[in-house]
């Protein structure tokens, strides 16, 4: 019973969230019943263990334990109204500093579970955070691309994961609204990330929207090495990389080969070192190309795919092997981050706020701070075999340990 109290006292540590004093209480000081960031952590507990509307919200604050729910601080009972008011008069100030607080308390921990790399991985994305045809928003950007014809309103936001880190939390945001592009964000987000985390990474990857001269040279005066997708934005270099890589006629450098989704999926890279002044591209060092190949059981190829990369790493920093693996692990975003978000907290298909912008960001903010906590939980599990253990199995686990202040002794965390 030791070690189970023990793995309590984890995920309560971990749920238990840093708020920046900058994070202000909106309401009126007379007649509040519940604590300001009793409130807010609620609404972060229940999104990390798949509670996607604040009704549901309210229901989890009254299957909460007391003794949880005095350390974290949450409300015994609470409506779904109340904390739609609150997000509603939210302001976003100090959620950024929260953020970064509880991801450096992640990443300053030693048990914390890393990929083997030489050095740490930034990936930077981006990603829809909400999308309606209902009706014009103020500051977010028209997009007239419905199968109806309709203008539709997207917010969106760049994102910085760290993917070298097993759990892959979360870094930091910069929102994109109305004539608000991926590029000039970058440029915002990337010093920010510098500053809070630059001795956790080393590399910073991004798919080819984000390739382009200047935003490689900001890595390299950073003292960071980049990984950036190559396609026809950067058409010029795609076309040299694909000759100069085809003229080789060399066998891959590095190849994987593992089942998914009843498939034997083949992952192949070659490469191509460049001299001094070889391409204008600063700092590149090495044109990468990646292919694809899903094959079914009887050998029949199902689909192929070719992928083109430049990076300032050579093979002194990263060897063959590590090259392919840091390439997956950028393709990763996607399911990692960005499929649990939409599918897992629901981020892309429901708002539970008024969509104005700072309600959505607010609960950008939130969701970022919810992913976190679940994933770090779901990362120190046990595995199942050879993967980690599902999404949904890791929300109930989660909300379990929450609630009934216990984890169950088949998928405990490990001693720590």
């Amino acid at each position: 019973m030791g070690g189970l109290r023990g793995q309590q006292r984890r995920v309560l540590r971990q749920a238990h969230l840093p708020w920046s004093e900058r994070v202000k209480d909106p309401r009126e000081a007379r007649g509040t019943r519940h604590g300001h960031l009793g409130l807010l952590g609620l609404v972060v507990a229940a999104f990390a263990v798949g509670k996607k509307g604040l009704k549901q919200a309210g229901q989890l604050a009254r299957d909460v334990g007391a003794r949880t729910r005095k350390r974290l601080g949450l409300p015994h009972s609470v409506v779904g109204s109340t904390l739609w008011r609150l997000l509603e008069q939210q302001s976003s100030d100090g959620l950024r500093e929260t953020l970064k607080a509880q991801a450096v308390q992640v990443l300053e921990d030693p048990n914390t579970p890393r990929l083997p790399f030489p050095l740490g991985v930034v990936s930077v994305d981006g990603k829809s955070l909400w999308t309606t045809h209902q009706g014009e928003v103020e500051a977010l950007e028209a997009v007239a691309n419905d199968e109806e014809g309709r203008e539709l309103w997207r917010l969106g936001a760049l994102r910085a994961v760290l993917t070298s880190a097993l759990a892959a939390p979360c870094l930091d945001l910069e929102f994109l609204g109305a004539k608000e592009g991926e590029s000039p964000a970058f440029r915002q987000l990337l010093p920010r990330v510098v500053e809070a985390y630059g001795e956790h990474f080393g590399v910073v990857t991004a798919d080819a929207g984000l390739t382009s001269a200047r935003n490689a040279a900001l890595v390299r005066e950073a003292d960071k090495h980049y990984c950036f997708g190559l396609k026809g934005n950067q058409p010029t270099l795609h076309e040299y990389a694909m000759r100069a890589i085809a003229s080789k006629q060399c066998p891959a450098r590095s190849r994987t080969e593992e089942r998914a989704h009843g498939k034997t999926v083949v992952r192949e890279l070659w490469t191509h070192a460049l001299a001094p002044d070889e391409v204008d591209f600063p700092g590149a060092r090495l044109l990468l190309l990646v292919r694809q190949q899903h094959w079914d059981d009887d050998d029949n190829l199902l689909e192929e795919d070719y992928r083109y990369f430049v990076t300032s790493l050579d093979t002194t920093v990263f060897n063959f092997h590590q090259l392919l693996r840091l390439v997956r692990v950028h393709w990763g975003i996607e399911n990692r981050h960005n499929w649990t978000l939409d599918v897992v907290l629901g981020e892309d298909a429901r708002q539970p706020c008024r969509p104005t912008r700072t309600a959505l960001e607010v609960v950008a903010w939130l969701r970022a701070l919810a992913l976190n906590l679940l994933a770090c939980f779901r990362a120190r599990l046990s595995p199942e075999g050879r993967h980690l253990v599902e999404w949904a199995r890791a929300c109930e686990l989660l909300r379990d340990s929450l609630v009934h202040g216990r984890r169950p002794q088949e998928a405990c965390l490990p001693a720590a």
